[in-house]
């Protein structure tokens, strides 16, 4: 093939459609090196050179076309300097060619042997010729992708321009308008300002985005991909911090413009400091730190009315201070300037700037802990030696001690809490102390103190520990000791005495542990309790662990232990089980085979109540959790075969076991006897825990067992068992078979569908109706506590269907338990469910809420109801006028005597508020009238919502509600 005819190229030009599809011909043409570009520019000159500026501007396009449709490797160098020089030259063209040139310029840039001397040469003759801002909007993008790609590609060839290049695009960008545009600029300026030196120009550079500071426009809501406010003021703050060079000029615009009574101006100025002193070096910005502190002054002392200024400004102050810290001389200079304002403010809690100071001081702190810290700290230190400290409660002595561990804890986070001035801390620390120890004078009567002080020192105390003398800790450890063995003083000093466990743990060991341990058989209850509170969070520490085990150990399993010392030692158990990690618990299983000692404790000790009976339980539970597959089914298969279900002890034991077993374990050569032994003891029992124990049970285990037809079979023999009881009238019974039917209904098991059906049947039973209705609800409420693993996907939809089908012909009728039936069902019904049937289920709820008087059917009609009127259902909108009487009605003390039931009909009534005005409009006067009643409800929360749903229907329709 040869170069296209000139025919061919003359017919190419009369329409877009067939230039782009020639120019993608030839593209791939050259690319086969089918012909060279030289040969196909020659054809084309007669279109190039052509007097006619419209052939001039098609045959430049189509040029451009096939540059951009070309892979960046195909052209060499001399075929690049010959394309430069051509389209350099064009620059001097009409101005209609621009746009074709601009796409040419593009694509020759791009081109990976384009000689890096032609880029100057480029740039300076389009600077030249052109203008940037005469172009258009789309052609302006292309030349600040273009100014984008050389300067991250040719960063040599730029900086050899000097000046020309800087003077060249700050006249590019000086006037752009766009935001789009900006967009582009901003997100690669501040790169190329980092690395390119301004020179004479950082002024002119800083000015062309100052300029746009703050940002301020719309962005269409018509388009999909527009261009965010916040994202633009992002990108410009990012151009205003760009270079050192900037910071005197940045400080004083964000200073002017914080002025402003916009909001969103003070916002993007605190923003700017903020960044200025996340990216400048502290010597660039220390000339101007009393200039910025008066700005930020103004809005943190006493501080802003807006709080996301107040918290930007204390954010962007912070900054500044800790970027200072890194140079001691500049850091001090920062801290005098702000402390010295702040610090005489700080003397006295009740002066109206003790808050806005506190909030500066603590950011000192972050910033320079050393030397703030040391600063605040005197300042409490001289006005705590003049104020006595005695038993009456002293507010500001609390306050001032909250504030100083702040300051500890601040101290800490900044690894400077050693390198503070002991002069100063020890004897604040020995002030603090000494508050602790009030409790321990005879005239302290701890049933009137309110101990906020004493509580205020452990805070403070908790920050301290590594700072603490000898001395000092001895006195801490003796008040320790007065505060667990006192008789009624019950403070919260875990953290504390963690703390010190680490720091000091042979000190802790005899001066507190030891002691507590000691002396435990002696101690009462109370005091028991505390002990175990704060001796188990030290356990953790390798130091204490065996101890505070041995203790736990030796009151759960000796034999003469008496209660509640005993439930004590199961609760610290259950604690200590509950809060250690997997690995902690299967070694304590391996070394001390505790599960075998549990077991045997419940079985053997005949008078062990039902809470410690529990508590083993629990013990058990946890224990079996975190064992290996192989370790549970060998336990299980030791000790279910012995266990008679018919005995508490037993029981609990087999719920300890097979509470949380895992489902992978087979149970198969205990099903049998398990399903008759519970069934047994369900039926039999008047013990309503034991009760409960063996329903839970029996629902785990057929929700967990095997499908197979044996297993299928024993369950249809209970379920036909439990049948037989049910035409006996026994209630009992019927509970039974609605937690088996929930152990099925959750996996998935036909054997469920059986079981919904009878208990439908029974609803119309004239003396079990009530007990069938409950069974619905014992189905569709989740039990945290019930381990059901085996959930069948979309099990809920499935049970809602059913129940649907079944009592369809009834619920149309409004049978009163068939209504409560579903009604529970809807409880645990997925809302999507329930707005896909919401035409058959709004007659019901709304039938419910009239018809009602049960408090819980009521709080879970409204509940439901609320969801949809949160979300402006349609179908609610169009029924506000059922609803609305029906809720006010509810919300009246006289007809609904329950609590709960009012404060739902008034949040109900509150979210309708939400619906369009001209739909509110004509129920506006009886509403506001009739919730009059509900403001003098005799229940405070009932007002509060009354008056919440009242001023709100109050201000429907007007403008400020519009």
């Amino acid at each position: 093939m040869t170069t296209p005819t000139r025919a061919t190229l003359e017919k190419a030009l009369k329409s877009d459609a067939k230039l782009q599809a020639t120019a993608t011909q030839i593209a791939n043409e050259l690319t086969s090196g089918t012909y060279t570009i030289a040969e196909l520019a020659e054809e084309l000159g007669f279109a190039l050179t052509s007097a006619d500026t419209e052939e001039r501007v098609a045959g430049t396009n189509l040029l451009s076309a096939v540059l951009n449709g070309l892979p960046g490797d195909v052209l060499n160098s001399k075929q690049l300097e010959f394309l430069t020089t051509f389209y350099t030259d064009r620059l001097r063209d009409h101005h209609n060619v621009m746009p074709a040139i601009i796409v040419g310029l593009n694509a020759l840039v791009h081109m990976k042997q384009l000689p890096s001397e032609n880029v100057p040469l480029l740039l300076q003759a389009f600077f030249q010729y052109t203008t940037c801002q005469s172009q258009t909007r789309g052609d302006r993008t292309k030349i600040f992708k273009m100014f984008k790609f050389l300067t991250l590609h040719f960063q040599p060839e730029l900086v050899k321009m000097s000046g020309d290049f800087l003077f060249g695009l700050i006249n590019s960008i000086d006037g752009e308008r766009d935001p789009r545009n900006l967009d582009i600029i901003f997100s690669f300026m501040p790169e190329f300002i980092s690395q390119y030196p301004l020179l004479h120009l950082a002024e002119e550079m800083f000015e062309i985005f100052a300029c746009y500071f703050p940002i301020d426009f719309n962005p269409s809501k018509e388009d999909p991909e527009a261009i965010t406010r916040d994202a633009l003021a992002e990108k410009l703050t990012n151009c205003l911090v760009a270079s050192e060079q900037f910071a005197e000029w940045t400080v004083s615009l964000a200073v002017e413009k914080l002025d402003s009574q916009l909001v969103v101006a003070k916002l993007d100025s605190i923003e700017l400091l903020h960044q200025a002193a996340l990216k400048f070096s502290p010597g660039a910005l220390e000339p101007y730190f009393a200039q910025i502190w008066q700005a930020l002054k103004a809005e943190t002392f006493p501080g802003s009315d807006n709080a996301d200024v107040l918290r930007c400004a204390l954010k962007a102050l912070a900054e500044l201070l800790k970027s200072a810290a890194k140079v001691p001389s500049i850091s001090h200079n920062y801290q005098s300037n702000v402390l010295g304002v702040v610090l005489p403010h700080m003397s006295d809690v009740h002066h109206r700037l003790f808050h806005p100071a506190t909030a500066i001081s603590l950011m000192c702190v972050s910033g320079d802990a050393p030397y703030a810290a040391d600063k605040i700290l005197n300042t409490f230190l001289l006005k705590l030696q003049t104020t006595e400290l005695s038993l009456t409660t002293s507010e500001e002595r609390i306050r001032f001690y909250h504030i100083i561990s702040q300051v500890y804890k601040l101290a800490a986070l900044r690894d400077s809490l050693a390198k503070l001035d002991k002069t100063i801390l020890l004897p604040l620390q020995d002030d603090v102390i000494k508050a602790l120890r009030l409790c321990e004078r005879e005239d302290f009567d701890a049933k009137k103190e309110d101990l906020e002080l004493q509580c205020a020192a452990l805070s403070v105390l908790c920050e301290c520990v590594p700072v603490l003398s000898e001395a000092q800790r001895a006195l801490v450890y003796k008040a320790l000791v007065q505060l667990i063995s006192h008789p009624y003083i019950d403070l919260d000093f875990k953290q504390l005495t963690v703390n010190l466990g680490a720091l000091q743990p042979v000190e802790l060991q005899s001066s507190f542990i030891d002691i507590c341990i000691r002396n435990f058989d002696i101690f009462s209850e109370f005091i028991k309790r505390k002990i175990y509170a704060n001796l188990l969070p030290l356990l953790p520490q390798v130091a204490f662990t065996h101890r505070i085990l041995d203790l736990v150990m030796k009151e759960v399993f000796t034999a003469n232990v008496i209660e509640p010392g005993r439930i004590l030692a199961l609760e610290a158990l259950s604690t200590l089980l509950n809060q250690e990690e997997q690995r902690f618990i299967v070694e304590l299983q391996q070394q001390s085979n505790l599960l075998h000692k549990l077991i045997e404790l419940a079985q053997n000790t005949s008078t062990l109540p039902l809470t410690s009976l529990e508590l083993i339980a629990a013990a058990l539970c946890r224990i079996m959790q975190q064992l290996p597959l192989s370790e549970q089914s060998a336990i299980v298969s030791e000790y279910l075969p012995t266990l008679d279900l018919q005995q508490a002890a037993h029981l609990y034991v087999a719920k300890g076991l097979l509470g949380y077993l895992h489902k992978d374990i087979c149970l198969d050569d205990h099903f049998e006897r398990l399903l008759d032994d519970l069934t047994k003891l369900s039926l039999s029992s008047d013990n309503e825990q034991l009760r409960d124990i063996a329903h839970h049970l029996l629902c785990s285990l057929v929700n967990k067992m095997d499908n197979t037809e044996e297993n299928r079979n024993q369950v249809k023999r209970i379920i036909h068992q439990l049948k037989v009881a049910i035409k006996s009238g026994d209630q009992r019974a019927v509970h039974l078979l609605a937690w088996l039917a929930k152990g099925l209904v959750v996996a998935g098991f036909e054997e469920a569908a059986e079981i919904v059906t009878d208990l439908t049947e029974l609803l119309e039973h004239p003396t079990l109706c009530s007990a069938a209705a409950v069974a619905f609800d014992i189905i569709a409420t989740e039990f945290p506590e019930l381990d059901l693993p085996v959930v069948k996907f979309l099990y809920k939809q499935k049970f809602f269907h059913t129940i649907m089908n079944k009592l369809g012909s009834k619920l149309s009728n409004y049978c009163e338990h068939h209504m409560k039936a579903f009604i529970y069902v809807l409880k645990a019904t997925p809302h999507s469910v329930i707005r896909l049937n919401i035409k058959q289920l709004g007659p019901l709820l709304f039938k419910t809420l009239d018809a009602q008087n049960d408090a819980q059917f009521l709080c879970i009609a409204l509940g439901i109801c609320n969801n949809f009127v949160e979300q402006q259902d349609s179908y609610f909108q169009t029924h506000l006028g059922h609803i609305i009487p029906s809720c006010l009605e509810l919300s009246k003390q006289k007809t609904q005597p329950n609590m709960q039931v009012r404060i739902a009909a008034l949040q109900l009534l509150y979210d309708i508020t939400k619906y369009p005005t001209f739909v509110l409009l004509p129920h506006k006067t009886d509403v506001t009238l009739a919730l009059a009643a509900a403001l003098d409800d005799s229940k405070r929360l009932v007002r509060n919502s009354a008056v919440k749903a009242r001023n709100a229907w109050y201000l429907v329709g007007a403008p400020s509600g519009e």
